[in-house]
């Protein structure tokens, strides 16, 4: 019986490889179709696969060592060990296996099944019902009703025999009571067998590799052509890149209601090894969903002491699976680079959420930061006047000078030099209040736009923005526009996906974090080489020693101009130890400024307060110092942010940062030494053929007694998170993951008329095919189109009506 039925399934699936021979005639256009016999197709195939045989009618598997081929009677101690036996057989043979059906008797496994992957029939009820109702759905279809089809998929099942038969003998022990060696189909070939579910496992290793590359936001299929430059071909991956992307889902769809649990208890554990130099807060709502988090690790902690004079923060999007916005607490470090104090994720934008966090992070800090810089948003603005009223918030320039073209009017602010007489009294440094207030006035006035609303909402909030208001504020004009939080989120953007659940956002982050302080180490190095001076001045080959290297071309700018661009307007006047000097600038449209110098106690302050602003001394001082031939940098001025090695010598507070040594981070850190050193033999014998044979032979000897001494042992998927994320998933879940959140920046933000504008000058002209013009519009947008005589749509409705109505009652009669 068996053999019948092998013998007819063997003509169902040769049916493929038979050669059809039409016979065609050209007056009736009849034709006859005459089939391959069945000893024709077995030839045929025969003498393309070594495996058929065609006496059996099926395809035996060819393996190089029959030592992996089962018998009957061949005896193992375990079922798992016949298992991988057959298994290894497939591998080489050129087939999948599985495990199917078991007899248990008394609580031990007296039979055990295991058979050929395309064992069994895939055709399901669903299918069959689907193929009765196939002609109804033919009909629905034709009669304008909406079909939904199924999806068109393969089956690879096709009722294949082969199989192995474990029977319990007693003592521990397996037979094989049955063994059916012959497939009815055909068996994979030599480079198919690399794509058999048996040859396609990703290592331990190749999840390390995963997981890395998304910290650099490398998705998986990227990921698995990067892994292939390193393994040499594809075919040495042992997985495809669906492989890849079914493990990065698995994991997240894993993770699932874990998500904020695992988080949380990743805070927790830093928290506790880090003397409470991490810290982090959250909040839930009434059924235990995440709402808002706050985190400040130790890093961000020891940067605010000595550059948390000044803060700027902003909100970024599509971080997250959740919609959660992101709002990073930014600042400058000595080197004029940005440096990431604490960071936020709130469910929504609103006074509420911003205050939480404005409370979350003075009571981390313990200190208010001297300024503070946003956009104009509402909520923000109700938020730091609460939390921090006496620090100076000063609005973002950029965006509210973006606004002038859309409130005023693009073609007059490009054409009327409106923008370029406002931009000289809104953008300076140098004048004081009133001369802005007057060039305002007067600019407002000449262009008869006094009584335009919006320009006089922001001449009430002037205050908040104009740089004439923080001349006297220190770090004032440090930060006069949220580019730093932009660029900041820009620079997130590079290492997370909108995609990532939370577990996976805070690894990029802490990846993004890592290169920061990388980035920051390496400019703390290259501060040891000392830059080279362009003046013979003791004062600036002092500031070569003393500031950063970026910090110093600031400074050295400074004193260039001191030397060439300044010059003596008058007498000093003397009075009580203070020379008061009115000195010409060149380079400001020959403007004066006043600077005073205390001889006594080497103090001096110029009219333009730019030591006052940004924290060194502008070339007007620099000027009189060196007429009183002061060859030092006083002491006073030198301000300890732009110092080099500022975190090292200022920063009081000193937090471990000790992580305790867990088993899965001592094996990890174990696997680096095993490859540093297996890398180095490699090294070592990279172009001695010999040494390479040795190396070879030596590490599969090692393999051998590796396997004989310890047992493999299969991660599950807790050891895979652990491994990734750092924790293992709870299995009582005590705060849920965020609700999908709906924030006003979650898609795509909104594109004033000065971009539009720039855009369509960017586009190619093209010619309509419906008015035949050229244009920036196609025979869809044509405006001339839009303007078609409304009688003849009409017509042409009806027209199509009436042509309907004919298509659907003839579909009917038919």
């Amino acid at each position: 019986m068996a053999s019948s039925s092998n013998q007819g399934n063997l003509h169902n699936s040769c049916n493929r490889y038979s050669d059809l021979q039409v016979d065609s005639t050209a007056n009736n256009n009849d034709f006859t179709v005459e089939c391959a016999r069945d000893d024709e197709v077995e030839n045929f195939i025969e003498g393309f696969d070594d495996s058929f045989s065609s006496s059996s009618g099926l395809w035996i598997p060819k393996v190089d060592d029959n030592k992996v081929k089962p018998y009957s009677g061949q005896i193992f101690r375990d079922i798992e060990t016949c298992f991988k036996f057959y298994a290894e057989y497939g591998r080489q043979g050129g087939f999948d296996i599985r495990k199917s059906s078991q007899k248990v008797r008394d609580g031990i496994v007296v039979y055990k099944y295991f058979v050929c992957s395309k064992g069994g029939n895939h055709e399901t009820s669903m299918s069959k019902e689907s193929d009765s109702n196939s002609d109804l759905s033919l009909v629905s279809s034709t009669a304008g009703v909406d079909v939904r089809r199924r999806r068109r998929t393969v089956t690879k099942k096709c009722q294949c025999e082969a199989k192995v038969q474990l029977k319990y003998g007693g003592f521990n022990q397996y037979i094989i009571s049955c063994f059916v060696e012959g497939h009815n189909h055909p068996l994979a070939s030599t480079s198919g067998k690399q794509f058999l579910r048996i040859n396609r496992t990703i290592s331990s290793l190749q999840r390390r590799f995963i997981l890395d590359a998304a910290k650099s936001n490398i998705g998986a299929h990227r990921a698995h052509s990067l892994y292939k430059s390193i393994a040499g071909s594809y075919t040495d991956i042992g997985a495809t890149a669906t492989d890849f992307q079914n493990w990065v889902r698995d994991i997240k769809l894993y993770i699932g209601k874990h998500d904020a649990d695992m988080l949380l208890q990743k805070f927790q554990n830093k928290r506790e090894t880090s003397d409470a130099g991490f810290s982090y807060e959250y909040e839930t709502d009434s059924d235990g969903h995440l709402t808002r988090l706050f985190w400040a690790d130790i890093p961000g902690r020891q940067s605010y002491e000595v550059f948390g004079d000044v803060v700027s923060f902003d909100a970024t999007y599509r971080t997250n699976k959740y919609g959660m916005v992101f709002v990073p607490f930014i600042g400058v470090d000595n080197h004029w680079k940005s440096v990431t104090f604490a960071s936020a994720l709130l469910n929504h934008e609103d006074s509420t959420n911003f205050t939480w966090v404005c409370e979350m992070f003075l009571k981390v800090f313990q200190q208010a930061p001297k300024c503070i810089i946003t956009d104009q948003c509402p909520a923000m603005k109700v938020a730091i006047n609460k939390i921090f009223p006496n620090s100076i918030h000063r609005y973002c320039m950029w965006h509210i000078m973006q606004k002038f073209t859309a409130k005023v009017g693009p073609v007059f602010c490009a054409e009327s030099g409106f923008m370029e007489k406002l931009n000289k009294f809104v953008w300076s440094s140098h004048l004081t209040i009133s001369e802005f207030e007057q060039g305002w006035n007067s600019v407002l006035d000449e262009f008869g736009l006094s009584e335009h609303v919006w320009l006089n909402e922001m001449y009430l909030m002037r205050e908040s923005w104009i740089p004439a208001f923080f001349r006297d504020k220190p770090m004032g004009a440090l930060l006069r526009t949220t580019s730093r939080s932009e660029s900041s989120n820009f620079f997130f953007n590079h290492f997370v996906q909108r995609g990532d659940t939370l577990s996976e956002f805070y690894i990029c982050y802490e990846s993004a974090i890592e290169k920061q302080i990388y980035e920051n180490k390496k400019l703390n190095d290259g501060d040891r080489c000392i830059p080279k001076t362009i003046t013979e001045k003791e004062i600036e080959k002092e500031a070569a020693q003393l500031y950063t290297r970026t910090m110093f071309y600031k400074v050295q700018k400074q004193i260039k101009a001191s030397c060439f661009h300044i010059s003596l307007a008058g007498q000093p006047i003397v009075a009580d130890g203070v020379s008061t000097y009115i000195v010409r600038d060149k380079t400001y449209d020959e403007k004066y400024f006043e600077v005073q110098f205390s001889f006594l106690t080497n103090n001096v302050d110029c009219s333009c307060k730019l030591f006052t602003r940004v924290g060194y001394l502008c070339r007007h001082c620099f000027y009189c110092l060196g007429l009183w031939g002061v060859e030092r940098i006083p002491h006073q001025y030198l301000c300890s942010r732009w110092m080099r090695n500022a975190e090292d010598r200022f920063c009081k507070s000193k937090f471990s940062d000790v992580m305790e040594s867990t088993n899965v981070q001592n094996i990890r850190d174990m696997s680096k030494k095993v490859w540093t050193v297996f890398q180095g033999c490699i090294e070592y014998v990279s172009n001695n053929g010999d040494g390479m044979q040795f190396l070879f032979d030596e590490m599969n000897s090692l393999k051998i007694r590796v396997e004989e001494k310890f047992e493999s042992s299969r991660a599950t998927k807790e050891d895979m998170l652990e491994e990734c994320f750092g924790v293992r998933p709870s299995t009582i879940t005590t705060v849920h993951p965020p609700l999908q959140s709906n924030n006003k920046g979650s898609r795509k933000r909104l594109v004033g008329p000065a971009e539009k504008s720039c855009d369509g000058k960017k586009r190619k002209l093209r010619v309509c095919k419906f008015c035949m013009l050229e244009g920036y519009h196609d025979s869809r947008t044509c405006p001339k189109k839009k303007m078609q005589n409304p009688i003849m749509q009409a017509a042409n409705n009806s027209v199509d009506n009436i042509s309907t109505n004919q298509t659907i009652n003839t579909g009917i009669i038919s």
